[in-house]
């Protein structure tokens, strides 16, 4: 790449199908070896909640708070069947949302622990709709963190919310880096949520917010920035290939490059750079 070029803005975000790919990989050098670990899914009975008139979110608060309880009385100890079954390992939490319009939550727990557990007794202590008890391995772990939503479509109600815990971990289920790197460079400024109260509001910041890479500049400060579009990137895009194809200024894999000033008018304000 010479010069200027414009492209799609990745946050490093579990809401983003692409940004996920970013934080996922920052999580890596911390993620221990789960190879034969439990594994545990729990779903949620959605006739059940249906019948209480309990929808998606409020099943989502109901739950994890639920979850909670299930960690502590493990950690104290469960009779089952005459025996003692305890596990005070480190644990983590990642959630995830059926791909269908109303995005019921379920949930993968991963102990450090190879010990055995009945499954009769985690689904007496879920309560709430169908468990699934196995060993993982490291190829498994690695797949279920790329996911939130398979689609990559975020339920509206999750939009909704200011935030959620997608991942979630015990303090000793992550590894501390041994030769810890120096802190990524912040590219440019930041989009500031002052205003922004919602998942989906800032998601439709991130689409609107293109990245603009100046290689005249060598301090990252400078030679990343990022610039806020007229209109969604994907949508100016499908617009605006065409002819900037035909001006030799496509670079493929939706990178666009900036030979004028002028050049910056069909996707932001000119009085902005």
């Amino acid at each position: 790449m010479k010069g200027r070029v414009l492209k799609e803005y990745i946050p490093r975000s579990w809401f983003h199908p692409k940004g996920i790919y970013k934080v996922v990989e920052r999580l890596k050098p911390k993620l221990p070896n789960v190879n034969g670990c439990l594994f545990v899914t729990l779903t949620l009975d959605r006739n059940y909640f249906k019948e209480q008139w309990i929808i998606p979110s409020q099943a989502y608060d109901q739950t994890r708070g639920h979850i909670r309880k299930i960690f502590h009385k493990l950690r104290k100890g469960v009779l089952w069947e005459g025996k003692e079954y305890k596990i005070s390992s480190p644990y983590c939490v990642k959630v995830e949302f059926h791909d269908d319009p109303e995005g019921w939550p379920h949930y993968h727990i991963i102990w450090l622990s190879r010990r055995f557990v009945p499954s009769e007794l985690i689904r007496s202590l879920w309560t709430h709709g169908r468990t699934n008890i196995k060993r993982i391995n490291n190829k498994e772990f690695n797949y279920i963190l790329k996911y939130v939503c398979k689609s990559g479509k975020v339920p509206k109600w999750v939009r909704r919310k200011k935030g959620i815990r997608i991942f979630q971990s015990s303090k000793g289920f992550l590894k501390e880096e041994v030769n810890p790197k120096s802190k990524p460079v912040n590219l440019g400024v930041r989009i500031s949520r002052k205003n922004i109260s919602t998942i989906g509001d800032r998601l439709d910041k991130y689409s609107r917010t293109a990245l603009l890479i100046d290689d005249r500049f060598i301090d990252s400060a400078r030679k990343y920035r990022q610039v806020i579009l007229k209109d969604d990137f994907k949508t100016l895009l499908d617009r605006l290939v065409y002819p900037i194809a035909q001006d030799g200024r496509y670079l493929g894999d939706g990178k666009i490059q900036i030979k004028e000033k002028e050049d910056f008018y069909p996707w932001i304000n000119p009085t902005n750079q």
